[in-house]
């Protein structure tokens, strides 16, 4: 990707970032008229399933929240694309400059009265994320938090610069966010996991990596993300001063080793088209697992997180055990 790939949209990023922050508010205030106590019998959330099983829930929040936003953001940007998690399936390109919503993450903790969740708008320029804003609500504060970055702007939060710690290593009593398939899919280094940190699971990873970005956890691990939960998440961290880093497998040229893991910089998450454009169907792929921690760390962390049964060490092992 070069640079100049970005030079159409630059001009213009001071005032999507506003555009996205003052959206994820009106988001956020939405919501809040949803979100009742537990245990009321208050909320008329209208709930429906998206799958058979009844684990995926939507309710009138979520609609109504993508509704405002995409009515928003097609007055102020009638040239933008718009992809939400809550689309009917399209087919067909979007614009090259896209705005990719989900409008409440965290669905199921909202749905039981947990203040976890997240209202989180992304931004992408001919595949790569270059604004993103996410509506937290937090303890204190009425009308909740907005975080808010562009490409090479920084990060804000409530319109004032965020910066995220940059700690010069592991606190094992400090808390990490790792995904519940993490021991399925991933494994620390050597003794690496007894200085990790403790565990914990938000429930929407929207609101997870903006609790690194906020320096309150001190790295996270995500697995099975759309580009929908994590794109917002990812620019405000990069912008703070943090590092997003994709999963990928490398070949080693050989039919009989296969491939190792490695963790590299995200770059384009979407493929793209010569006239710059995706897919809808592009924008809807699970994302990469991806790992998020403060710059000062971010090497530590590749190196001693590597695929369960990927890792050099492991596969030389399992080639060579008798």
């Amino acid at each position: 990707m070069k640079d100049t790939e970005l030079n159409s949209i630059l001009a213009e990023l001071p005032q999507i970032e506003l555009d996205a922050a003052d959206l994820a508010s009106e988001a956020g205030t939405i919501l809040s008229k949803y979100f009742g106590k537990p245990g009321t019998g208050t909320n008329d959330l209208g709930v429906e399933y998206k799958d058979a099983n009844n684990t995926d829930p939507v309710t009138r929040a979520d609609t109504e929240v993508q509704q405002f936003l995409v009515s928003e953001i097609s007055r102020r940007y009638p040239s933008h694309g718009i992809v939400g998690e809550e689309d009917k399936l399209k087919e067909g390109f979007v614009s090259e400059t896209v705005w990719i919503l989900d409008p409440l993450d965290g669905t199921r903790n909202f749905l039981h009265g947990l203040p976890a969740f997240a209202s989180s708008i992304g931004v992408l320029h001919k595949g790569v994320i270059v604004a993103g804003a996410i509506f937290l609500p937090w303890p204190g504060e009425t009308e909740g938090i907005v975080l808010h970055s562009s490409l090479n702007g920084g990060a804000r939060i409530n319109g004032k610069r965020l910066a995220i710690p940059q700690i010069k290593s592991l606190d094992p009593a400090g808390i990490s966010t790792l995904p519940g398939s993490f021991s399925a899919t991933f494994k620390f280094e050597g003794g690496f996991g007894r200085r990790s940190g403790e565990p914990r699971m938000a429930g929407s990873i929207a609101y997870e990596l903006a609790l690194v970005a906020l320096g309150i956890t001190q790295y996270a691990v995500i697995n099975g993300a759309h580009l929908w939960d994590a794109a917002a998440g990812i620019s405000i961290l990069t912008e703070s001063g943090g590092k997003v880093l994709k999963h990928v497998k490398v070949p080693l040229g050989s039919r009989i080793i296969g491939s190792v893991d490695a963790w590299e910089e995200i770059g384009r998450l979407v493929e793209i088209s010569e006239t710059g454009q995706s897919t809808y169907e592009e924008f809807r792929k699970l994302s990469p697992s991806l790992l998020a921690a403060p710059a000062s760390i971010i090497s530590e962390m590749s190196e001693n997180i590597v695929s369960k049964n990927m890792g050099i060490r492991g596969m030389t092992g399992s080639l060579f055990k008798k």
